[in-house]
């Protein structure tokens, strides 16, 4: 039953047509699904740029801004033969209308989410997805995430879900060597080694391929003194590279909370992605998610 419903997937939304290696297909959240190649690399050229052009035009929509440049530096640098698993949200009605993908390391790539599909959780669905096929293959071990955001909302979101232990860098902890060791490596790996401050873990020029704006607002958390951190010290092509301490335990309690929160407030399930709109000054941030637990987005 599960391969028919997939092939009447693939053969009803044009981007998944005819593609050389089909994703696998399987529901996100109420209404949606999440096709995902686990092997992207796989791709044959033609499909590969059929891709790129969905994902160009979702991080139009997602970021209200220009990203073309940004999209086509990453597929010339290889992406699809890099990411280890990327995949596409499909609304109700099949098309797509959000993406996300992430590394082994784990190293949660850019996502966002189409502006007409926000307020469904589908980005924290999408995340807690990766996540938690990452984790659970290894729930002994003590797995770190690492994203780069220059969202304070996303960084918001990731201590109000988690914790201050288990998000760096933070105001309370000096950071710990073996944070130090996987931000240092992760940097590396993304090509900002040199471009990284140690101590704050701020990378500057991180987005130097933009050619334009990377938020088409100004993003903000609503808390005051993170978003002035953000505005004054992160700079318009800088980012924070936040390494987060994760374990079944941990996404578990942070993923039940997200459901209670839902539960009680659905009103406030958002997926805000990049700025497209801005909470009050002084609120809490907004239930937005397009790249922790719950609130915010990034590239």
């Amino acid at each position: 039953m599960e391969a028919v419903v997939q092939m009447s997937v693939h053969e009803s939304v044009p981007e998944l047509r005819g593609l050389s290696a089909q994703p696998t297909v399987r529901d996100l959240c109420p209404g949606y699904r999440v096709a995902r190649w686990d092997c992207p690399a796989s791709l044959a050229p033609p499909c590969r740029e059929r891709l790129h052009r969905t994902l160009r035009a979702l991080a139009a929509r997602a970021f209200g801004a220009d990203h073309s440049a940004y999209w086509r530096s990453r597929v010339e640098a290889g992406f699809f033969d890099q990411i280890a698993t990327l995949a596409l949200i499909l609304g109700p009605d099949g098309s797509p209308v959000g993406w996300g993908g992430y590394h082994p390391a784990l190293y949660l790539d850019a996502a966002g989410v189409d502006p007409d599909h926000r307020r469904s959780g589908l980005s924290a669905a999408l995340m807690t997805h990766f996540l938690a096929r990452e984790v659970l293959a290894h729930p002994l071990r003590r797995t770190y995430v690492v994203l780069r955001t220059r969202h304070p909302a996303v960084y918001a979101a990731w201590r109000q879900d988690l914790g201050d232990s288990r998000v760096f860098p933070n105001e309370l902890r000096p950071l710990p060597a073996r944070v130090r060791r996987v931000a240092g490596e992760a940097a590396e790996w993304l090509g900002d080694g040199p471009h990284l401050d140690p101590d704050t873990l701020l990378v500057r020029d991180a987005y130097r391929v933009f050619d334009g704006r990377i938020y088409g607002t100004r993003p903000r958390s609503g808390y005051i003194a993170l978003d002035d951190y953000f505005a004054h010290e992160v700079g318009p092509r800088d980012a924070l590279l936040m390494v987060v301490r994760m374990s079944a335990p941990a996404l578990a309690l942070a993923t039940a909370g997200r459901l209670l929160r839902a539960r009680r407030r659905p009103q406030e399930t958002d997926d805000r992605p990049a700025g497209a709109s801005e909470p009050t000054r002084g609120t809490a941030p907004t239930k937005a998610g397009a790249a922790g637990l719950t609130p915010g987005a990034r590239p």
